[in-house]
């Protein structure tokens, strides 16, 4: 058998997550035919048979025995689940340590905003690679700010000893490229683009198995308008004004005869897609997808849509992959810098923002209907004109 790798900072329950593990393996298995790829998950419930890849439950609490282990010994036994691996019941320490690479496919940990434990998971994993001299190759992701409390920055020096381990770290705005510059000054810093703004000729049978079936919903033709919320954006602070701004802009979708979908990426986002529908269905419009879509289907589905109205930060990535107009209600440098990157800077606005307010926000949608055929030829244009090197090329120097 070829080289092993593990795949860390996924999740099922995204499908902008699940995405980017099945463009990295897929990636992988073009230069390696013959490598052996385990998904390092968070005990989820998945079924096997469905797809081309190992594997592994890495709860906190398994990765914390990992990184006490002695190496040497085969004392501390770790049993895998029964239906969760081919290969039965394994080590999960021998398993680690066996690894060839990891790969980090986290979207944002590595920031104040996240809580500790999610930044010493994150670390953690780090800190393994190198316990067990396994290169590491940390994927595009966003970083910062890191606005630690007193109580808790003593993180920071935990960071700066352990992340100049990696072979490397791909930023993916040139924020947090400042920021990790800043404050750590590494030599295995590097920038690139969203790792799926590349349209890499995905091949699903390097992914899955001849048993997965997508199942794509059936929708009309022309004149459909994609809406994808983001569950953190409507908190109590600003829960009415959220409401009424989707009403503003489902009534501007209606006045303009266009169907309005309410789609879910990630799992945590459906209660609030199913409040927005059971809300405003009655403006005749407004329809719910309520099946939970895979990555494959969420992306294949996208290409029904006209535009796209998203809160999640994959879902515009993949609409513009497509070519696709978005009208981005998101929060942060890592939308920012995409629209910037896109031409769409006119389009993006931070709800979370004071200065942000629903009559911008239906206006901008009005004058994208407007402007349609304008706003794709940019993106068009812009998405042909990106350089065509990536992230991807750091596979090529492991020399294999």
């Amino acid at each position: 058998m070829g080289r092993k790798i593990m795949i860390v900072g996924a999740n099922f329950g995204d499908k902008g997550s699940q995405a980017k593990l099945y463009v990295v393996i897929d990636e992988l298995r073009k230069r390696f035919s013959d490598c052996e790829i385990f998904y390092a998950h968070n005990d989820e419930q998945l079924d096997g048979s469905l797809y081309r890849f190992g594997k592994i439950p890495f709860t906190k609490k398994t990765q914390s025995q990992v990184l006490k282990a002695n190496p040497l010994s085969n004392i501390t036994k770790l049993f895998r689940k029964k239906d969760d691996s081919s290969s039965g019941e394994k080590d999960v320490v021998e398993m680690v340590s066996q690894m060839e690479l990891i790969i980090d496919v986290s979207e944002h940990s590595l920031t104040s905003d996240s809580s500790m434990a999610d930044i010493e998971y994150y670390l953690n994993n780090i800190k393994i690679a190198k316990k067990y001299k396994i290169p590491m190759i940390i994927m595009p992701q966003s970083f910062g700010p890191f606005d630690f409390d007193v109580d808790t920055m003593y993180i920071l020096g935990d960071m700066k000893d352990i992340l100049f381990y990696p072979k490397a770290i791909f930023t993916r705005e040139q924020y947090g490229y400042d920021e990790m510059m800043g404050y750590f000054g590494l030599d295995n810093l590097r920038q690139a683009n969203d790792m799926l703004l590349v349209d890499n000729n995905f091949d699903l049978s390097n992914v899955c198995s001849r048993f997965y079936r997508p199942e794509i919903p059936d929708i009309p033709e022309e004149n459909n308008v994609a809406v994808i919320p983001n569950a953190a954006y409507f908190d109590k602070k600003n829960n009415d004004q959220t409401f009424e701004m989707y009403k503003m802009m489902f009534e501007a979708l209606n006045a303009a005869g266009k169907n309005v979908y309410i789609v879910c990426q990630c799992s945590s986002d459906m209660d609030i897609c199913k409040e927005l529908a059971s809300k405003y269905m009655q403006l005749g419009n407004v329809d719910l997808v309520d099946k939970e879509l895979d990555s494959v289907e969420f992306t294949r589905f996208l290409k029904k849509f006209e535009m796209v109205i998203s809160s999640r930060y994959e879902a515009c990535v993949q609409s513009y992959r497509n070519f696709l107009p978005v009208l981005l209600l998101g929060s942060g440098a890592n939308f920012k810098e995409l629209t910037e990157l896109l031409g769409q800077e006119k389009y993006y606005f931070d709800v979370l923002s004071e200065q942000c307010n629903k009559y911008d926000v239906v206006d901008a949608l009005n004058d994208l209907i407007k402007n349609w055929d304008v706003a794709r030829t940019r993106v068009q244009t812009r998405m042909i004109n990106i350089r065509t090197t990536s992230c991807f090329e750091i596979f090529d120097e492991l020399k294999w």
